[in-house]
């Protein structure tokens, strides 16, 4: 065998190799935000305030670029998702996290590591040992419509809020170009789905996640939600286990 081809048949063993090697998450929780009525109030006006600035910001495109937002130039398609994230993440301090308790954060901290101990996933201990740093920052219930009998009343959903960041293990300008995709199981007769609100990219090197498990009447489960993400987790290191095997320090 030639120099040249042994060299190139290491380096498929070796990128094979680590292909192979499970996607490792660390899982961790936020610390409790304690918040007074003026607080929780200043974190409303900030959401509210968001929430007016993309929306006009994407009515204003809207008129002049026109309906396909993919058609837009590229600048306004950034514009527009930057003013979206800012929204989201104002929305997240505010609905999904003022006033939370610590020990709902822990609860939710443990289901979802207890829901990936059953995946095909390496638990990690710490953020040193991770590829992805998976950070528990909210939840809350939510009404809706879906599966309610329109003469009774609302069903309710369980949502849980994650921040995913990369582990010690990633190089981030690696993995940014890589461009990896989170594309999660969803079930459209349940309306259950894990939904990306925040992109990964150089700048902003995180996704946003929220976990949807649809219930009925007042009955929704956290669990159940950290059941999904569980799935995208899995999902997202399965789709991309060559992008962030390449990606590693």
């Amino acid at each position: 065998m030639s120099r040249a081809l042994a060299v190139c048949a290491l380096s498929l063993v070796t990128v094979s190799g680590a292909a192979a090697d499970p996607i490792a998450v660390h899982v961790s929780g936020g610390p409790a935000k304690a918040a007074t009525k003026e607080a929780t109030a200043e974190l409303k006006a900030k959401s509210d305030a968001a929430r007016k600035s993309y929306a006009d910001l994407h009515d204003a495109l809207k008129k002049q670029f026109g309906k396909k937002e993919e058609a837009w130039p590229a600048d306004k398609q950034s514009e527009s998702q930057a003013a979206y994230d800012a929204f989201m993440e104002a929305q997240v301090d505010w609905f999904y996290s003022a006033g939370l308790q610590q020990k709902d954060i822990d609860d939710s901290v443990r289901e979802l590591s207890e829901a990936l101990a059953k995946k095909p996933v390496r638990v990690a201990a710490s953020p040193a040992e991770a590829d992805l740093v998976v950070q528990v920052v909210g939840r809350a219930k939510v009404t809706t419509d879906e599966l309610a009998n329109p003469n009774g009343p609302k069903n309710v959903a369980a949502e849980l809020v994650l921040r995913v960041s990369p582990g010690q293990r990633m190089n981030v300008p690696t993995l940014a170009r890589s461009a990896p995709v989170w594309n999660a199981k969803k079930s459209f007769w349940m309306h259950a789905n894990t939904d990306t609100v925040h992109a990964f990219s150089a700048d902003a090197p995180y996704w946003l996640l929220i976990s949807r498990k649809p219930g009925t009447a007042w009955i929704a489960s956290y669990k159940g939600a950290a059941g999904l993400a569980a799935d995208a987790i899995e999902k997202f290191g399965a789709d991309n286990a060559d992008k962030v095997a390449a990606a590693r320090n």
